[in-house]
């Protein structure tokens, strides 16, 4: 599964955003073309050039107001410019001609930034006037980063815990703190930290793009690290102002943990719930008896299963079951190689599971339902044929494969 991670150990901006995406492979042409769908070229151009930060090179993405070249005076022209409400950024993304899912991105983006702002300054969402973030340098950095994930698409983002920065930075209603207000807004619920630079590491911007994009915080282990991009701040610093993200493989680790606990069902249920789990592409299901409410008597209902199956147990749980609710947990799941062989006794066939790591057995394991059939065709104790069995292998299959 392919896994885009951000790694914002100096923070995160919209600039910052493009310009690692570029960094870990998205074409420039792809990027370019797709953001001259929208109907703003006019108002800006577009640099992009490798940048270092404390000797680490990355590429900046910089966006350049024509207006700011061509006639200082109409900076004053604020509304033109930095005062869009969400319906005219709104209009400007569905009026051009990018693809739907690019358009849906860039609006979920800017629709987390309006409820925070309006939610800071007590408004309407529909009544706040972006300024900073409804610039034109903001539309570019959200849709262009829009564009990257769909060119990227990949199966799952993760963001690690963020920095914010702190301190104080001025903006358009004066000075305020460091996070900014709507940053601290944004990213309630999500684990944010600190060090000792006192200026905004994360913007508005950025904040929204990891809350909308993400759909977990945490560090980054046991990932096979495909690519890696850097995108420049700024600011200059001691420690490297620089957002950094991997592209990252995970093909069997992450799986979901989904509960449920019922006191309510007739139990025979619960076999052919099993069952039908087990076919879905649950790697495990147990149930484990509890004590409820009242004292009732209830079951625990446990499934682990990888998440590409996680919304066809859901179905299966919510349909066969009694439930009204799941719990659900994010895990990871280490496994063994596995090998399987069969092996010709003086009592029939047996098949046997062979538990490796990195090329050393570790468990041996006959088949059940084989010792079984052996056990009651050659009336012996079952233990009899499975420590038979075990020795076999011991003798034969091993001593093939030293």
């Amino acid at each position: 599964m392919s896994i885009l991670y951000f790694d914002c150990f100096s923070g995160i901006s919209g600039d910052m955003t493009v310009g690692a995406l570029i960094d870990i492979g998205v074409p420039q042409e792809y990027i370019l073309n797709n953001l001259s769908l929208l109907n703003i070229n006019d108002e800006y151009e577009i640099e992009i050039k490798k940048g270092v930060k404390s000797g680490i090179q990355g590429t900046d993405f910089i966006v350049k107001l024509k207006e700011d070249e061509e006639d200082q005076e109409h900076k004053e022209d604020f509304h033109h410019h930095h005062g869009r409400n969400p319906y005219d950024i709104e209009k400007i993304i569905d009026d051009s001609d990018l693809n739907q899912n690019i358009k849906n991105i860039s609006k979920d983006i800017f629709k987390c930034i309006a409820e925070a702002e309006a939610k800071v300054h007590g408004k309407d969402v529909y009544d706040v006037h972006f300024h900073e973030v409804g610039a034109v340098d903001s539309i570019i950095d959200i849709v262009g980063t829009a564009i990257c994930i769909d060119y990227l698409k990949p199966k799952k983002i993760i963001c690690s815990p963020v920095n914010t920065g702190k301190g104080f930075v001025n903006c358009q209603h004066g000075i305020i703190p460091v996070p900014a207000p709507a940053v601290a807004e944004i990213l309630r619920g999500v684990p944010v930290y600190c060090d000792e630079r006192e200026f905004e590491l994360t913007t508005p911007t950025g904040a929204a793009i990891v809350k909308t994009l993400s759909s977990e915080f945490r560090e980054l282990n046991k990932i096979t690290i495909k690519k890696v991009g850097y995108g420049c701040g700024k600011r200059d610093s001691e420690k490297p102002n620089l957002l950094r993200v991997y592209m990252c493989e995970n093909e069997e680790g992450e799986c979901s943990l989904l509960e449920t606990t019922i006191d309510d069902m007739n139990p025979e249920i619960y076999g052919y719930l099993m069952e039908k789990l087990f076919e879905a592409g649950a790697v495990d299901v147990y149930y484990s008896p509890v004590y409820m409410k009242k004292n009732r008597p209830g079951v625990v209902i446990t499934v682990i299963a990888p998440e590409k199956y996680e919304k066809k147990i859901k179905e299966i749980i919510f349909s066969e079951t009694t439930t009204i609710g799941i719990r659900k947990i994010q895990i990871e799941r280490d496994t063994l190689e596995r090998e399987e062989s069969t092996i010709y006794t003086a009592y029939g066939s047996i098949r046997c599971k062979f538990a490796k790591r990195n090329g050393k057995i570790c468990n041996i394991s006959p088949e059940y339902d084989d010792i079984k059939d052996c056990a009651v065709r050659y009336n012996k104790p079952l233990k009899e044929i499975y420590n038979y069995a075990i020795a076999e292998i011991m003798k034969n299959y091993l001593h093939s494969h030293s």
